[in-house]
């Protein structure tokens, strides 16, 4: 959803109109109220699948997801066909990852051009190698991206920096699409660790990192906030709902990030000159991707939460040099990632 918006506001500034905006939902993720009230267009949901929390709160369920494909599987096809019937005349599709998007495209009779957006995509990059992980789980997990853009004009694979030509398979690499006003942000080296917990349960671990380390204040985003965590957290743990604007502030004041190694986060810290500390969510396999290419570019460390005391002792600040090759290569993406649309939308290769 934060690539949506960067891109949107892209996208109208180079004269084109955003006639609609589809966001798929379950009943263990929300649409946070900042998304709809700064997309500027009319927006829908629809019923997608996605990875089940386990017990505890943290990483994902096998069995759970499995059993939420099962019992919303009629919803997903209706979904789809939703789709389908909501993208029919416009000039082009721009699909994040969406299953459900990549599946309408299946139905006969779908014509209208797309484009699939997404750092995942960078995996199918020859010059890329061996990914990490078991083989099993790296079909499984690449299948479902080349699923998510069947039969899409292009891939464009948001990369940490530039990759060269991918050798065919409508694969094009792209800068980042980070959310507008980064630039204007004041940097500064505050004090405390942001934190962002894609499930409760690590805020709570995290929760009880600062109860031992009381000289630390952590400022930690979660859905929910406050609310989603079971136990009132100690005086120097500050949960905030998602927030946009609100957490970009505290990570241009903060001394050190540690999160989920989702790839936009760390993007943004990166662009702001920030120690990160990626830490893959449990059953997330895209995640390990994710950490293992953001280790391999110098944009963060990976570890666990069992690795922030290490890290806030010496957290490791990235060069003033890496800091402005990113910046330079992030100022590439309104012409890169419109032009490459653009083409898709008039049939050009």
């Amino acid at each position: 959803m934060t690539q949506a918006l960067a891109l949107a506001g892209f996208l109208r500034s180079a004269g084109h109109d955003l006639i609609r905006v589809l966001v798929g939902t379950s009943p263990f993720r929300s649409v946070p109220e900042y998304f709809g009230r700064r997309i500027q267009a009319p927006l829908e949901t629809f019923d997608a699948p996605t990875q089940v929390p386990d017990r505890a709160g943290q990483g994902a369920s096998a069995g759970a997801t499995l059993w939420d494909v099962a019992v919303r599987t009629p919803a997903f096809l209706r979904g789809a066909a939703r789709i389908r019937s909501a993208t029919r005349g416009a000039d082009v599709v721009v699909n994040f990852l969406d299953l459900m998007a990549g599946l309408s495209r299946l139905w006969p009779g779908t014509h209208t051009p797309s484009v699939a957006v997404a750092h995942n995509y960078l995996f199918l990059h020859p010059r890329l190698g061996r990914l990490p992980g078991p083989a099993l789980t790296r079909r499984l997990v690449m299948t479902y991206v080349r699923a998510t853009a069947a039969r899409c004009e292009t891939r464009i694979a948001l990369s940490f920096g530039p990759m060269g030509e991918a050798g065919g398979d409508r694969l094009a690499v792209a800068p980042p699409l980070l959310r507008p006003g980064l630039e204007a942000l004041h940097v500064s080296d505050g004090d405390y660790l942001l934190a962002y917990a894609l499930n409760p349960g690590y805020g709570a671990v995290l929760a009880e990192w600062q109860r031992r380390h009381p000289e630390v204040p952590v400022h930690c985003y979660l859905d929910g906030g406050t609310a989603a965590l079971k136990d009132p957290p100690p005086d120097g743990f500050h949960a905030h709902a998602l927030n946009d604007e609100a957490f970009l502030r505290h990570l241009a004041g903060c001394r050190a990030y540690v999160g989920s190694a989702g790839f936009e986060s760390i993007c943004e810290a990166l662009y702001l000159g920030k120690p990160a500390l990626a830490v893959p969510t449990a059953g997330h396999f895209e995640q390990t991707l994710n950490g293992w290419d953001a280790q391999r570019a110098g944009a963060a460390r990976v570890g666990s939460y069992h690795d922030v005391g290490e890290f806030w002792a010496e957290p490791p600040v990235p060069s003033a040099r890496t800091v402005s090759d990113f910046r330079s290569w992030v100022a590439r993406a309104p012409e890169t990632i419109v032009g490459l649309i653009e083409r898709a939308a008039s049939g050009a290769r």
